[in-house]
């Protein structure tokens, strides 16, 4: 055997095995001659143990070669067995993203004709993680709370998402969060619920951006449950991240202005997804009044005259679609899910860049 054309393949004790059988010595002899003990050896020998500085030393000054011969075999023998692993944890990681796969070729995250390793390699890139299975831990990137609906959430898919999130609002251009600024625009964005998204879109973006927000818009991902979240950098910084779920109005605005709602209260102890609590249900009631004026809504809700025509003509009292006024209905049961539907209900094709 050319043990010097297989470096990377063997442990470098074999090397010493094989020079103690062509010596026609006994390791017990050997270690008697260089001081390496017997049981140190013995692990070497097979293949249990590593070669450390010191007993490179020793093998040196018996062989008549360098230090750096003996730590280089187990340097280059160490990189192997890193690499073999290395390929059974990408196994791991595809186990992981394959359900995924038609999500991320969708939204042009990867190619069709990546292969396993590629693609597990771009998701690590996007995710910024040198391993898809740290995503895989509970708590990774966010205080994972209970969610609104009741299916069973996905760890996994969970932390992915955030960390999608998270890495994009990092590249964009810092600035210092303005909350007196932020409070200005309410209204123009409130307006924005009347346009359609190639005209409200680039405009929300600059003026979140403007206010210190790093704002991100991010495809919902299947079985995440997460549609919304907030996330303090620092005390100046601020991302708020938002999914398309539904690609729905009336989900889109209620979503951003209950994240808004959480930077305006300035929630800075962990990342906020879906909170089901005080904190949760106080965004919610901040966001629905910043939507409509809580003494303007009591007053229509108190008439309980809903028709196509009173819902379009409050909705243009307050100035937002009237899908904001169906859909707070709707979640308030004051009216049943479908009806008037097919009328106000606004599907948004929003391309996310």
């Amino acid at each position: 055997m050319n043990i010097m054309m297989n470096i990377k393949r063997f442990h470098p004790g074999l090397y010493i095995k094989e020079s103690l059988s062509a010596l026609e010595m006994t390791a017990k002899e050997f270690a008697a001659r260089t001081g390496i003990s017997e049981r140190t050896l013995s692990a070497i020998i097979n293949g249990n143990g590593d070669i450390t500085f010191d007993v490179a030393y020793k093998l040196a000054a018996y062989f008549d070669n360098s230090i750096n011969f003996w730590t280089n075999l187990q340097n280059q023998y160490n990189v192997y067995l890193l690499e073999q692993n290395q390929e059974a944890e990408i196994e791991e990681e595809w186990n992981l993203i394959k359900s995924i796969k038609k999500y991320l070729l969708e939204v042009n995250y990867i190619s069709s004709t990546d292969s396993k390793k590629e693609i597990v390699l771009k998701c690590r890139e996007l995710a910024g993680v040198i391993s898809l299975l740290l995503l895989n831990k509970k708590d990774s990137f966010v205080c994972l709370k209970e969610q609104h609906v009741k299916k069973e959430s996905d760890t996994f898919l969970q932390n992915f998402w955030i960390a999608l999130a998270l890495n994009k609002a990092r590249k964009k251009n810092g600035i210092a969060f303005d909350k007196e600024l932020l409070i200005n625009s309410i209204g123009e964005i409130r307006s924005m619920t009347i346009q359609d998204p190639t005209i409200f879109y680039p405009r929300l973006e600059k003026i979140l951006n403007n206010c210190g927000i790093s704002f991100v818009l991010l495809p919902y991902l299947p079985k995440s449950n997460i549609y919304g979240a907030t996330k303090w950098f620092s005390r100046d910084n601020v991302m708020l991240a938002i999914s398309n779920r539904g690609e729905k109005a009336d989900l889109f605005w209620v979503t951003l202005f209950h994240e808004i709602s959480h930077v305006l209260m300035e929630h800075r102890r962990e990342t906020l997804i879906n909170m089901k609590d005080n904190v949760d249900v106080e965004a919610d009631k901040m966001a629905a009044d910043m939507l409509i004026p809580s003494n303007l809504w009591k007053k229509f809700v108190d008439s309980k005259k809903y028709t196509e025509e009173t819902i379009r003509d409050f909705a243009n009292k307050v100035g937002v679609h009237p899908c904001i006024v169906l859909g707070r209905l709707n979640k308030e049961k004051e009216l049943p899910y479908g009806l008037f539907s097919k009328t106000f209900n606004v599907q948004y094709k929003i391309t996310i860049s």
